[in-house]
């Protein structure tokens, strides 16, 4: 075999191998700025193009981190892990880096997401007194500034292009951890809207509408979140005033998760995979996902 041949061989045993390595995950939480997304698997975050491929992994550390938002310049990921026993918010460049940590809430916390001027937004238990009342707090990542959003029982939230106006989620069993299918009781999750510091009352969006509405979501003038008034949790749209609803996917058996959208395009969980519609040309589809892992997949 001549030297070239033998190259040529190599080349491709190796190209073969890493192939081999790479396997499929279970991928939740995902967040997506422009053609990067951001996800959770093996407890880590992870990035990979919007096309797929395999993914490059983010974090190590054996704490879970999840929840991920990107921020609007794509510089910096949210997130919550639970570095120091409980849950807190963290954030890091993009590119990968140390962690900082943002919130010293001592509770539960989930990440929202951040506001047009780059701060970072999430629900909080940490409120005066024993409750299960959770309220939006909003934190500087440079500053460590945080205030709240004096909204009652609010637990995702969206901002408008301005950011003059929230709109967020009240109520839902995704509070509760309750899984149950077609439930329309006294907290069932409905969308309210409010203009950030006026001291107008918020309004509720789609009172009319007697199923469950949540992970709002903003594009072009119109609210975009997850419904499951056609059974399943899937995507749906709407006028900012709640008229005009249109269902996007047409799920049936696994919900839609985790729904987050960025420049005209929604990334959500459906199983273990994670989907990508193009609100454009109403089009939806898996992002085929591996991991380049050392752990064991088939567990």
């Amino acid at each position: 075999m001549t030297p070239l041949a033998r190259i040529v061989t190599v080349t491709i045993a190796l190209g073969t191998a890493s192939v081999a390595l790479a396997a499929h995950g279970y991928y939740r939480f995902p967040a997506l700025f422009r053609d990067t997304l951001v996800f959770t698997a093996e407890g880590d975050l992870w990035r990979v193009p919007i096309t797929g491929g395999v993914a490059q992994r983010l974090t190590t550390h054996p704490a879970e981190e999840s929840q991920a938002a990107i921020s609007p310049d794509g510089s910096r990921v949210a997130f919550v892990a639970a570095y120091d026993s409980g849950n807190e918010v963290y954030v890091m460049p993009l590119a990968g880096g140390a962690p900082k940590r943002l919130t010293f809430d001592a509770t539960r916390c989930w990440v929202q997401g951040f506001t047009r001027s780059g701060e970072v937004v999430y629900a909080t238990e940490n409120v005066i007194g024993p409750t299960w009342r959770r309220v939006l707090r909003i934190v500087n990542p440079d500053s460590g500034q945080t205030h709240d959003l004096p909204l009652a029982d609010a637990n995702e939230a969206a901002f408008d292009d301005t950011g003059s106006t929230v709109w967020f989620t009240r109520f839902g069993l995704h509070v509760t951890g309750d899984n149950a299918r077609d439930y329309r009781g006294g907290a069932m999750a409905q969308i309210w809207r409010w203009n950030i510091g006026s001291n107008d009352e918020a309004q509720r969006v789609a009172p009319d509408l007697a199923a469950n509405l949540k992970r709002p979501m903003w594009w072009k003038g119109r609210i975009y979140a997850v419904s499951d008034a056609a059974g399943s949790d899937n995507l749906w749209s709407m006028a900012a005033d709640g008229t005009d609803r249109q269902q996007l996917t047409h799920h049936r058996g696994w919900d839609v998760k985790g729904a987050t959208l960025d420049d005209g395009r929604i990334a959500y969980q459906l199983g273990a995979d994670l989907h990508l519609f193009d609100i454009a040309t109403s089009t939806d589809r898996i992002v085929p996902i591996e991991l380049a892992s050392d752990f064991d997949q088939e567990r």
